[in-house]
């Protein structure tokens, strides 16, 4: 397994490459969003710099007609860069990929909708050689994909999950009727003792859990299942945590088990998410 940081900004490459880390996702500015986003230019000047590394690129928003020809001329460009695949939502990335020899892959990101081998089967078919399987799916229920798909897989290991987005503008609209400006500021909401954090941009509102996901319990039997990537996301976590933690979870894939697992724990907490938690709602 190799281990995916979702950073801050590209600021942090040199730091997070001195740990071992190889792999980043990126968003691109005007069409990605729960990611921090570059521009094409800013894209182009890290791969010009780091040649040994592998960048994915999110185009994660809901796309419109009036978006197409950005669109198609923006995932053009890319191809002419080195980077290994583009995370997809909407349908017309697949579309437009689809009619084109792009030489990157495609990454199937459809959030909460990964979940299954069946459909993984289906997108591999049409050319999509990625999936981030939901964070929302057991440790079980992603080995049983694992074992019956072709297509490669990334599990989100440690950080703060996405729970939902809105296009809408949820701060802005909640500061309006209180009669205040909404200062571009994030918030925390409680409900029933959990927190979550909301975030507003251009794009609209995300909504993140507010407590830490941490997989390090199980990210050797992930990875001894075949599993390819792993992401960390470095959203709401101090620098000074993510410095301990990401060369500890190093630590863990080369074997040190125990000592370095204990001292993730200590840092980011024992919150397992849904890794050994099944689903209480059933379809019918």
């Amino acid at each position: 397994m190799k281990l995916v940081v979702v950073p801050k900004n590209n600021k942090d490459l040199d730091k997070y490459i001195n740990m071992g880390v190889k792999t980043f996702i990126f968003g691109l500015d005007g069409f990605s969003v729960n990611y921090p986003v570059l521009t094409l230019e800013e894209i182009k000047k890290i791969v010009d710099k780091y040649k040994n590394i592998e960048i994915f690129i999110s185009i994660n928003k809901t796309i419109f007609n009036k978006d197409l020809e950005c669109l198609e001329k923006a995932m053009d460009e890319l191809n002419v860069l080195p980077i290994k695949g583009v995370l997809f939502y909407d349908l017309a990335i697949l579309s437009i990929y689809s009619r084109n020899k792009y030489n990157y892959s495609l990454v199937w990101h459809q959030t909460h909708m990964v979940t299954n081998y069946n459909t993984c089967n289906y997108y591999y078919k049409k050319k999509v050689e990625y999936g981030i399987i939901s964070s929302e799916i057991t440790k079980d229920e992603i080995l049983e994909i694992k074992s019956k798909t072709k297509m490669k897989l990334f599990v989100f290991l440690l950080g703060h999950p996405i729970m939902a987005h809105s296009r809408r503008h949820l701060l802005t609209n909640y500061y309006k009727t209180l009669n205040k400006p909404y200062l571009l500021e994030d918030k925390i909401i409680s409900e029933h003792d959990k927190n979550y954090i909301v975030k507003e941009n251009e794009l609209g509102t995300s909504i993140l859990d507010g407590e830490i996901i941490n997989g390090v319990d199980f990210i050797n039997e992930l990875s001894n299942a075949g599993i390819e990537y792993g992401i960390i996301s470095t959203t709401d976590i101090e620098d000074e945590i993510l410095d301990k933690v990401i060369p500890l979870l190093n630590a863990v894939l080369k074997g040190n088990d125990k000592t370095s697992s204990d001292e993730i724990k200590r840092l980011v907490g024992f919150n397992t998410g849904f890794f050994n938690k099944k689903t209480i709602y059933k379809v019918k």
